[in-house]
């Protein structure tokens, strides 16, 4: 199986739909953003900071969704709200479904030391924007670093305009191994389009860094996993 990297986006807000694919080597990038209402859209939250801001929520590493019969992830879902709605149709509107999340992950499944291997998990984050900012771009990354090591590295991927408004609660996910893909060079692996070069884990922590960026507000934030 070759690398398969999976942005994507699922909000609360005004109802807005857009689709953005390309090619990578070794992947297909599909990034989707869909929006329906939420709880606070429109409401301008009163920000502390300087700029209106991005507020960060939770994040985690969960486990890899299955593909539904829609090639969709089965999560994160919104019921009845995107693409793959129907997978968590079940639940009240309000609740979102993830892969359960967790410290401890196999190495041996993780590493993705040759051209086929298959990914291992799902990195996902929630923030909330209360930006109000429609005009500068979203911008987002995911860097994974054993020490000085890098074992995934994104580079910076741009959705374009950011099409939130304010008070939109909005995650984003991303399915993943770790290492090089038997690859060598800048821009091998999991390293690809960032212009640095990943190397294969090893056993022990990782420290994932996720970063949201418009405009200027922006925000990261850190976790660990445990590769064993």
């Amino acid at each position: 199986m070759t690398k398969s990297s999976l942005f994507r986006v699922l909000a609360f807000m005004a109802i807005v739909a857009f689709f953005v694919c390309g090619q990578q080597a070794l992947a297909e990038i599909r990034v989707q953003v869909l929006t329906n209402p939420g709880h606070e859209t429109g409401v301008k939250t009163q920000s502390l900071a300087k700029y209106d801001e991005l507020f960060q929520l939770s994040a985690g590493f969960g486990t890899l969704p299955p593909i539904d019969g829609g090639g969709n992830d089965e999560w994160p879902c919104f019921p009845n709200m995107n693409a793959n709605g129907a997978d968590c149709s079940q639940i009240a509107t309000g609740g979102v479904v993830i892969g359960s999340p967790a410290f401890t992950w196999s190495y041996a499944d993780c590493d993705a030391n040759s051209a086929s291997s298959p990914n291992c998990g799902q990195i996902f984050w929630f923030y909330e924007d209360d930006t109000g900012d429609n005009t500068d771009d979203l911008i987002v990354s995911i860097v994974v670093k054993q020490g000085t090591d890098y074992i995934l590295d994104t580079g910076k991927y741009n959705f374009g305009p950011n099409p939130f408004s304010p008070g939109t609660v909005v995650v984003i996910s991303d399915d993943v191994a770790f290492g090089t893909l038997g690859q060598t060079g800048k821009n091998n692996g999991f390293c690809d389009g960032s212009n640095k070069t990943c190397v294969n884990p090893l056993q022990g922590i990782a420290t994932v860094t996720v970063t949201t960026q418009v405009g200027p507000s922006k925000i990261s934030t850190k976790f660990n996993i445990n590769l064993q």
